[in-house]
């Protein structure tokens, strides 16, 4: 018996579009509240842009182009939008840059 591969193309399209909804809907890595030490989160009306480098669970880290919500000496609070729509993670604050002006930060 035989495979139809007048479908085959279609069919695999139809697969890798659903892999990859599947595929943005998976959330960021994040520190747990454990590691945030014993200072309090800072929650300053001014949220600097920032570069942060996220991790994820199936991927390898990615440099993002997002805002710092809040932070303290240890962790940082990350917010940007990515085609899944707004995401939100805490880094820990060396992941973090601020981004300037210039096209490289």
């Amino acid at each position: 018996m035989g495979t139809n591969k007048r479908y085959a193309d279609a069919i695999d399209r139809r697969v890798d579009e659903r892999t990859e909804r599947v595929l943005l809907r998976i959330p960021p890595c994040t520190i747990p509240m454990q590691a945030y030490g014993p200072r309090p989160l800072e929650w300053p009306p001014d949220r600097p842009a920032v570069w942060a480098w996220v991790s994820w669970p199936h991927k390898p880290a990615e440099r993002v182009a997002a805002v710092a919500h809040g932070w303290n000496d240890r962790v940082v609070v990350v917010h940007w939008m990515s085609p899944a729509g707004e995401l939100n993670t805490v880094v820990w604050r060396n992941a973090v840059t601020r981004r300037t002006d210039r096209a490289h930060g």
